[in-house]
């Protein structure tokens, strides 16, 4: 198994992008392999280690760390490090050997007797009655914070050192609400960037906080709002659910890196469903295919995780279908923009939007595409834009991209009436 298909196996992106940091970890000692499993001892918050080992015929894992996410980091980041050179061949200590025998022997009859059902369902409760307690520990310090820059205004933000914003960070982490500690990260992504508009977008941004942890126990926008703040579905629980049957074709795409683990996010557009989002991480500095391939329209199912539109989904049974074939695009600027609208409503909190115009043509310094009405968004300057340069040679052209509220990312154009071009 290579270290993209494992990292394929991560609950989520957090647990796979501390796996990927974790495997390159000093803290590692006592590791081995034999013909039917790894292990090894992993440095914790604690004096003992924590025991971790993987069977290697159904890479069932078994970690004495308290995370209840599987595969856990500690088991993940074993295997990377099996992969990238295998460990030293060896017998398995005692708790390995035990741990395989257990598995080894006939599974007990599950008690399905419904006192032993409601056993199980009240300890499922408990635990996300517990993480529901913890996040809402987070959401009232973070309200504090809130409060406590508001009472001492944006200006002194950026006088602010890592150690300030990371504690933060850190205790958003702490009460298992990553997605409030990611938020946290670009408000000071935002300050750090400078310029003339940092107060106005870190301003912006902190009232995306404000919003999110004034919903947070509310029931509006709840699955948004639960996504928004760090609880996740896992991909099986998406794929085992209803799926959308269409002629899907890949259009747009954006590569991300965050030093440890790279994400391609792909916007994909449906003939009957409109735009979905698919998304693929990969780790140890490899570089993450599309999980759909460019350039041909693909016949298939895909299955939407909870949210709103447009929906992340997860790629179910799929085939090439073809040639693309025209896609459609807004006749203006102003009918594309009003078509986020209910986007916005139903996310306030996204900030990339996919667009598209038919007909624009860019200005003579290349800074803004024009439609037929004679408005025009700003365009990045980026390699995308030469491209369209020498794809359309200064014609008009429908163009689909990537929508920040400053600037358009283009991603895609195509001559009139024919099959869009992704570009990048």
């Amino acid at each position: 198994m290579d270290a993209q298909t494992l990292l394929g196996t991560a609950p989520d992106g957090q647990v796979a992008s501390a796996a990927t940091r974790l495997a390159g970890s000093s803290g590692w000692h006592g590791t081995g392999r034999g013909d039917t499993a790894l292990w090894g001892l992993c440095a914790g918050s604690g004096k003992n280690p924590y025991q971790v080992c993987v069977d290697l015929a159904d890479r069932a894992a078994k970690c004495s760390c308290p995370s209840r996410k599987f595969p856990c980091k500690h088991a993940l980041a074993l295997q990377l490090r099996d992969v990238r050179e295998p460990l030293p061949a060896g017998e398995p200590p005692a708790w390995v050997a035990e741990w395989l025998d257990r598995r080894a022997r006939p599974a007990a009859a599950v008690d399905d007797s419904p006192e032993a059902v409601l056993r199980r369902a009240r300890a499922k409760e408990k635990t996300a009655l517990a993480r529901q307690d913890a996040v809402r520990g987070g959401v009232a310090g973070l309200t504090d914070w809130l409060a406590d820059v508001a009472g001492s205004g944006i200006a002194g933000l950026p006088s602010r050192d890592g150690a300030w914003w990371r504690s933060i960070e850190a205790r958003m982490v702490d009460a298992q609400a990553r997605g409030l500690a990611a938020a946290v990260a670009g408000v000071r992504d935002a300050v750090a960037a400078g310029g003339p508009a940092w107060a106005h977008d870190a301003a912006d941004r902190l009232g995306g906080l404000h919003l999110l942890a004034r919903l947070a126990g509310s029931s509006a926008l709840a699955d948004v709002v639960r996504r928004r703040l760090g609880f996740s579905v896992a991909e099986e629980e998406v794929r085992a659910g209803a799926g959308w049957a269409d002629r899907w074709v890949p259009l747009l795409k954006l590569e991300s890196d965050d030093g440890l683990v790279r994400t391609v996010r792909q916007w994909v557009w449906g003939r009957e469903r409109g735009w979905v989002v698919v998304v693929r991480h990969e780790g140890g500095g490899g570089r993450p295919t599309p999980p759909l391939a460019h350039g041909v329209a693909v016949q298939g199912v895909l299955h939407p995780y909870p949210g709103a539109p447009p929906h992340r989904v997860a790629v179910g049974e799929v085939a090439v279908g073809g040639p693309v074939g025209p896609v459609d695009a807004a006749p203006s600027w102003r009918e594309a923009l009003a078509g986020l609208e209910a986007w916005l409503r139903a996310d306030p909190w996204e900030r990339l939007h996919p667009l598209g115009c038919a007909g624009v043509r860019l200005t003579g310094d290349t800074a803004h595409l024009v439609d037929g009405t004679g408005r025009g968004l700003p365009v990045r300057a980026d390699v995308a834009l030469d491209q369209a340069l020498a794809v359309t040679g200064g014609a008009a052209f429908d163009a689909w991209g990537l929508w920040d509220g400053h600037s358009l990312r283009l991603g895609a154009v195509a001559g009139p009436g024919r099959a869009p071009e992704v570009l990048g």
